[in-house]
């Protein structure tokens, strides 16, 4: 399956995808995405594409050995005990666990770009999370994605506002479990 669990070894091809992906708000630390994915670690996926042999082989010699796991997107969920999401740029708060799934982030390569890969990892979130026992899933909204997350369920908090860090237009939204 093309969808795995994320791995310490993946983070460095996860910050450029994050780099990639955002042009609007800066991207995050090393440090406050992991806090995520520690907090949550059976909430946060990579999507994995297929590679060639000559390619792996090609990509194993250019790296001296360490095995390069062709990313094309991640998604980073975490357990969070309230409606208001947490701010950008900040580690997770001791106490911050509750019965609500914040989807920090889906972020992908240009290289996913239209293989429906960003619906498959919120369709595989969806089918983890159901049996995770969480009663919602909240997310904000950037770089108007809200028609992708409304085709996904998902619908605007008309009277929760987005931190300003994560920029102009920021939508707050939610879907029941």
């Amino acid at each position: 399956m093309p969808i795995q669990p994320i791995t310490q070894t993946m983070w460095a091809e996860i910050l450029k995808i994050q780099a990639e992906a955002y042009s609007a708000i800066e991207p995050e630390s090393l440090e406050v995405l992991q806090s995520k994915w520690q907090q949550s670690p059976d909430c946060c996926f990579a999507y994995l594409g297929e590679r060639s042999w000559l390619e792996e082989k090609s990509e194993l010699e250019e790296q001296g050995g360490q095995e390069k796991r062709n990313i094309l997107g991640y998604l980073l969920a975490h357990a969070w005990h309230g409606e208001t999401p947490p701010k950008l740029y900040q580690t997770l708060p001791e106490g911050s666990h509750g019965p609500t799934l914040f989807l920090h982030d889906l972020a992908l390569s240009k290289r996913a770009a239209g293989r429906g890969v960003g619906s498959q990892m919120v369709t595989h979130l969806l089918d983890t999370t159901i049996s995770s026992g969480f009663k919602k899933i909240l997310l904000v909204s950037v770089q108007d994605s809200v028609p992708f997350w409304q085709k996904h369920g998902f619908v605007e908090m008309t009277d929760q506002q987005a931190s300003e860090s994560y920029g102009e237009d920021a939508k707050v939204m939610m879907r029941a479990l």
